[in-house]
């Protein structure tokens, strides 16, 4: 995806492959030797989309699964099935960019579609994935009444009550660095159309 208001875009965005040439190149089975040497519960794929890296990733979690270390994604959710199906198996724990309300919203504003992510959500969780969702509320984009609204019954719908929300505060970034701070009322407006829907577990993030 292509978000303008991209928190990570030196890394999720950048395409130049000099930038790259003083990384260090570690491989799976050395990022699951260094997390038990440092007793690390878990390995989290993320701020960079772990869908990008997918067979790195994967080769990782199934090193990680067999030597008893969680695997947690975090993610934008827009993959294929086949994707899903795939990485299922060997995924404890995701949270999920839920981003907008609608179709409309995704395709101006970051590429991809909500029915896709909502698919995906469905399936991680056949496979007794712990998944939870988080929405950026930005100023004069997703923060309405009527968007929230919509979303939320897309969560209640799809999802159920039960499926954590974080509702994130937005600071200007990236491409929308003029843009306003959320309000905490507009917070705080998403936090009491959830609840009254019935979304058991919200969540206010950024503030």
């Amino acid at each position: 995806m292509h978000c303008p208001w991209c928190q990570n875009h030196d890394i999720s965005q950048s395409w130049r492959d000099d930038e790259f040439e003083t990384c260090e190149r570690i491989s799976p089975e050395e990022h699951v030797r260094r997390a038990k040497l440092l007793g690390c519960p878990s390995i989290a794929y993320t701020y960079s989309e772990p869908i990008m890296f997918l067979e790195y990733a994967l080769d990782t979690m199934i090193i990680a699964h067999d030597k008893g270390i969680k695997n947690v994604w975090v993610s934008n959710g827009f993959m294929s099935e086949e994707t899903t199906r795939l990485i299922a198996p060997y995924l404890d724990a995701a949270n999920i960019d839920v981003k907008g309300p609608d179709d409309e919203f995704y395709q101006s504003q970051c590429g991809g579609d909500l029915k896709t992510i909502i698919s995906n959500i469905k399936i991680l969780r056949e496979f007794n994935v712990h998944v939870e969702i988080t929405t950026l509320l930005i100023p004069g984009l997703n923060d309405t009444r009527e968007q929230i609204s919509k979303l939320v019954t897309t969560i209640v719908t799809e999802l159920g009550m039960d499926v954590p929300w974080h509702i994130s505060r937005f600071f200007p970034h990236f491409r929308m660095s003029k843009a306003k701070i959320t309000p905490l009322d507009s917070l705080r407006l998403a936090e009491s159309i959830g609840e009254k829907a019935g979304i058991r577990y919200i969540h206010l993030g950024n503030v």
